[in-house]
């Protein structure tokens, strides 16, 4: 387990009325935590005005006297979700299939029993590097030891990623978290717990000398929106059973969640296609700055740009993703010099996980330059079914010898699809769709010839 560092944390069981909590507010752990790539702003416009993934959500459960909520928020609640979603569950069967807090919460919790705390982000990288078992093959028990034949058994349930997409500290919490719903992802959070919740019933109206901070964290699940109810709204899952709330589900307006919500992520589970359906298919944009289309040709192996631009010469850089997918890309020049200009930073998840997800590089209000060195510049994008060591392939990019194209060629070797398996064009943007067939990468490499 991961160290816990600067926990602000009180755990809460003021009288026998209230409910216990069990979240661990490590301000550490989560400013270190994955985050989402930052998308363009229209693909936030024109939102559902509600959506719901209820119907999916198991019956709510009951953490009892015990810290686990970390456990209930992210297996029980929100990792049931993505499978019910997946397999289109009745409700029989999503509870049966229900999945099991404490393989979770007994991996993470700070001593042998189960009074203390959990990090959220701790029953994330459970859910992520190791999976999870159901509550029919790991029942809720503070006792039960987590053994070599469950941690096999739990592999085929993993999550492929999980990513930040709201934090109090950031701006326009409410419009990620809709995203995350609208695109049937569900998200758990971690707020902070004013009294009243405690005793809330359909929706939660705290009053205004609550909007402080009450160090009471707990974890708990995003079900759902709806812009037109209680003036908009969130509809939330708890693990405190259903006498609290309405069945154990409340709305929370969006002007309480902006305050509340101490931060929120959205699970994400592996897209499934059928092997004749194109799985990677995207397209790249490059447009100067004074609106002209860059205009590009495929030479058979790579697209050149129709014409030679200036050093100096400022564009825009656009890409994006009609399937779920890794992207990566990077950029390289005469003199061997790579650098990775996406994902942003270290934390950024690569995994694109929307029906389509558009992205400006290195946003919508900044432009790239073509530098002073005149020669060719290379940018290469790589869509993947699978996450790749990115650093470790661009160094050897580098080290490779010939020409841009054939070392990426030997870099990505045994892992590119096979170019019969692949279609590019162009129409105002580079455009390509693939199948993969075994294989997982398909790069898209544009040469930009540029002179003094």
């Amino acid at each position: 387990m991961k160290p816990i560092l600067l926990v602000v944390f009180f755990f809460t069981f003021v009288n026998a009325q209230d409910h216990f909590t069990g979240l661990l507010i490590d301000s550490i752990s989560y400013a270190n935590s994955p985050v989402q790539a930052p998308l363009m702003r229209g693909d936030y416009l024109n939102l559902p005005k509600a959506a719901s993934l209820k119907m999916f959500s198991p019956t709510p459960g009951n953490q009892g006297s015990y810290g686990t909520c970390a456990g209930w928020a992210t297996a029980y609640s929100c990792r049931t979700i993505l499978e019910a979603f997946k397999n289109k569950w009745n409700k029989d069967a999503i509870d049966s299939n229900a999945f099991s807090p404490s393989f979770v919460y007994n991996q993470i919790r700070l001593n042998d029993n189960c009074s203390g705390g959990s990090s959220l982000i701790d029953a994330l990288d459970v859910l992520k590097n190791q999976g999870v078992l159901t509550l029919k093959e790991f029942e809720y028990s503070c006792s039960r030891k987590i053994n070599s034949n469950d941690l096999q058994n739990a592999v085929k349930h993993r999550i492929i990623e999980y990513r930040m997409v709201a934090s109090k500290r950031n701006k326009n919490q409410t419009m990620f978290v809709k995203k995350s719903l609208a695109e049937n992802k569900p998200v758990v959070m971690a707020m902070d717990v004013a009294p009243s919740f405690h005793h809330t019933g359909e929706l939660w109206k705290p009053d205004s000398a609550e909007y402080k901070s009450w160090s009471q964290g707990h974890g708990i699940g995003v079900v759902g929106y709806d812009d037109n109810k209680f003036g908009g709204a969130f509809q939330l899952i708890n693990s405190w059973g259903t006498q609290w709330g309405k069945d154990g589900y409340t709305w929370m307006r969006y002007k309480d969640f902006d305050f509340f919500c101490l931060w929120a992520y959205e699970l994400i589970d592996k897209t499934e296609t059928d092997s004749l359906t194109p799985n990677l298919s995207g397209k790249i944009v490059f447009r100067q700055n004074t609106g002209d289309t860059m205009k590009a040709k495929f030479n058979g192996s790579y697209f050149e740009m129709e014409k030679s631009y200036t050093s100096g010469t400022l564009f825009e850089l656009f890409f994006s993703n009609n399937q779920p997918a890794y992207v990566y890309a990077f950029s390289s020049d005469l003199n061997n010099n790579v650098y990775k200009i996406f994902p942003f930073n270290e934390r950024m998840v690569a995994y694109l996980p929307y029906s389509q997800n558009n992205i400006a590089i290195p946003d919508e209000d900044s432009y790239n330059m073509l530098d002073e060195n005149p020669g060719k510049t290379y940018f290469c994008f790589l869509y993947s079914t699978e996450s790749l060591n990115i650093d470790d392939l661009l160094e050897k990019v580098k080290s490779s010898p010939g020409l841009f194209f054939e070392k990426v060629q030997k870099s990505f070797s045994e892992m590119l699809i096979d170019k019969q398996n692949i279609k590019y064009k162009y129409k105002d943007a580079v455009e390509f769709e693939a199948n993969s067939k075994g294989r997982k990468v398909i790069p898209i490499i544009i040469e930009i010839n540029h002179t003094n």
